[in-house]
């Protein structure tokens, strides 16, 4: 590689100090890659991600502070590279095999890394597109279909001033499309994500909360009382005296409220 040629920014994201020193110790002897940050839980990688905007992350599944689909769901395209390291049996990680570049199972070895490497390379060679949010999320929900797990959010990231706070999602009492972005309204305040609000309906757990209207999604153990109105709509009174209208394209999800209380 010529020295004028630049190198592969690469962040490596595991709570274990072990495995981001064993693959920080496999990209020292690469003349082509440069580790520019490392980082032990979700919050911190996130971060590092926004600031940072590395080529390549090699990424841990289960984090402590936010999971990985917590952490992908977050981000905003395009997504640097994105290597899975994961302890998932080998059956299971299939699922990422069409949306993510690659993953690492552990333990890992050096042959093992080599390989991914190259296809790294190979990768960042031509000139393709990105892989897509939606494309890591399919694999997210692929994996924990596999899993048994749970895809959905319990935290939002929401960015303020350039600190990000993150939001469980439990204290949400409903939500309000501005836009791209959204108002989660708490108990006593509100916060801003640019998460969209379609974004959130297909990452909020719709047992808990569900989209009501086109601008509006509601936490379900918030309602207090659901009324007819005009036209086939509704209108869904809130345990903190807020009133949303359930209007008629989403007519359907009222059967939904209904039967999480028989």
């Amino acid at each position: 590689m010529s020295e004028h040629t630049r190198k592969i920014s690469v962040m490596i994201a595991d709570d274990e100090s072990a495995a981001r020193k064993l693959i920080g110790h496999f990209l020292n002897e690469e003349v082509d890659f440069e580790v520019i940050a490392e980082c032990g839980d979700g919050l911190e990688t996130l971060e590092t991600i926004q600031k940072r905007k590395p080529d390549l992350v090699f990424l841990d599944i289960e984090m402590p502070e936010i999971s990985g689909i917590e952490l992908i769901s977050q981000l905003e395209n395009p997504l640097p590279v994105i290597i899975f390291i994961t302890a998932y049996n080998e059956y299971a990680v299939k699922a990422f095999e069409e949306n993510a570049l690659d993953y690492i199972l552990k333990p890992f070895d050096q042959g093992r890394f080599q390989k991914t490497l190259g296809r790294i390379r190979n990768h960042l060679s031509k000139p393709v597109e990105s892989t897509s949010i939606d494309n890591i999320l399919a694999a997210f929900q692929g994996l924990v279909d596999k899993k048994g797990g749970n895809r959905y959010l319990k935290k939002i990231s929401c960015k303020n001033k350039g600190t990000i706070k993150f939001v469980p999602v439990d204290d949400i009492l409903w939500i309000e499309s501005e836009g791209s972005f959204c108002k989660l309204h708490l108990a006593e305040s509100f916060e801003l994500t640019n998460l969209s609000i379609k974004r959130l309906e297909d990452l909020l757990d719709p047992s808990t909360h569900l989209r009501i209207h086109k601008s509006h999604m509601v936490n379900i153990d918030q309602i207090e009382t659901i009324e007819p109105y005009f036209h086939g709509e509704y209108m869904v009174n809130l345990n903190g005296g807020q009133t949303l209208k359930l209007s008629r394209g989403y007519k359907s999800r009222l059967e939904s409220i209904l039967n999480q209380y028989k």
